[in-house]
């Protein structure tokens, strides 16, 4: 005879939450609002190496799982922990997090992290609960795609006592679809392209080693950037075919010995051209995104950097971010922060760095949304 099904609220009663928890093949634990650890299931004691014992009591923090995220910035401090932002907002995490936890052999186990709020029956918040995925054995193929895609991007910043330049790039995961190139064509010549491909990650980053390899084979047209860009546009559009335009970019070239900057964008956010004189100009006429039409046109623009300026290239995830409160950065945020920085009145003050902390700070996440680019041209003289 079988047994009369049991309520839903009835079933549950005969379990208490550990005994739950110690029955997933992730790893998790709680902590209440300081951080500090109250529970530690046994998949966490598995992935990490850490008993129960050892860490109950303590902040995670404390030498014991100390999260770093792909490029080893710390995480665990108020403003970067995802388990402390959830605590403070009330907020589950959106999406899973890729970070890296401390083993207790020391190594690092890079780990899927989710977080959640934990509230009492008033709805209070009394701590949080973080969830991990172990990613050892998947997480080989992505370390490699990113070695391999940061050898393409790769270029030493050329020495020139008329002009200083600075480069950021930071793919939001491990590889992505920004892609720059920065190099010396001539006696006094630069040529500087940014360009962000469809998408993320590993097919997004498929496209910036096509576009590597397309820089190699024209680059004798960078004499016309203008020739140039029509090029790049009508090969990458033979690759996308009828899936949409392929990306965006922004090609400048620029003469260390008279500043005359010429400068093409293709679907791409207009650069910045800081004065001075303390203003800024928008530099770039609008153009068709890469692969968008067939046999497109582009058209230059052409202008003056006079000593004391600087350009900034950047791609849309130095833009496209909200804040806590979903207010979007937009280009007269980014101006702020770049200003913010001006102490001296120099234009030229600002670094790029700290540029991108400044964005990250505003995002109010770990890592970026997006993947971000930066490069700024200094003219010294």
């Amino acid at each position: 005879m079988n047994a009369k099904p049991s309520h839903p609220a009835s079933f549950l009663a005969e379990f208490d939450a550990p005994e739950l928890l110690n029955l997933l093949a992730d790893g998790a634990y709680i902590t209440d609002t300081n951080r500090r650890i109250v529970f530690w299931n046994q998949a966490a004691r598995r992935i990490t190496g850490w008993s129960m014992e050892e860490v109950v009591g303590h902040g995670c923090r404390e030498n014991i799982l100390v999260h770093v995220d792909k490029d080893g910035h710390a995480l665990c401090g108020d403003e970067h922990c995802p388990l402390h932002r959830s605590i403070v907002t009330g907020q589950p995490s959106a999406e899973p997090v890729l970070v890296f936890a401390k083993h207790r052999n020391g190594s690092r186990v890079p780990v899927e992290v989710t977080v959640s709020p934990v509230r009492n029956h008033a709805g209070q918040v009394i701590g949080g609960i973080e969830v991990f995925r172990d990613l050892t054995e998947s997480i080989h193929d992505q370390l490699r795609a990113k070695e391999i895609q940061e050898m393409a991007v790769q270029c030493d910043l050329p020495q020139d006592p008329r002009v200083s330049f600075e480069t950021c790039y930071q793919p939001r995961d491990f590889v992505g679809g920004d892609f720059f190139r920065l190099e010396r064509v001539g006696d006094d010549r630069y040529a500087i392209l940014v360009a962000d491909a469809k998408g993320h990650g590993v097919s997004a980053a498929l496209y910036t080693l096509l576009l590597r390899s397309l820089w190699r084979e024209y680059r004798a047209e960078l004499e016309s950037p203008a020739r140039f860009m029509g090029i790049l546009s009508e090969r990458v559009r033979v690759l996308v075919g009828d899936g949409g335009f392929f990306g965006t970019a922004v090609l400048a070239s620029y003469d260390a010995a008279s500043g005359a900057l010429r400068l093409v964008r293709a679907g791409h956010p207009a650069p910045l051209l800081f004065r001075g004189n303390g203003t800024v100009e928008e530099v770039g006429r609008p153009n068709p995104a890469l692969g968008l039409l067939p046999e497109a046109i582009y058209q230059e623009f052409t202008g003056l950097v006079e000593p004391g300026d600087a350009l900034l290239l950047y791609t849309d995830g130095a833009t496209e971010l909200f804040d806590a409160e979903e207010q979007e950065l937009g280009k007269e945020g980014l101006l702020r922060l770049a200003r913010a920085q001006v102490r001296s009145g120099q234009v030229t003050d600002f670094h790029l760095n700290q540029l991108e902390r400044q964005l990250l700070t505003f995002s109010n996440q770990i890592h970026l949304p997006d993947d971000l680019t930066l490069i700024k041209l200094s003219r010294l003289r």
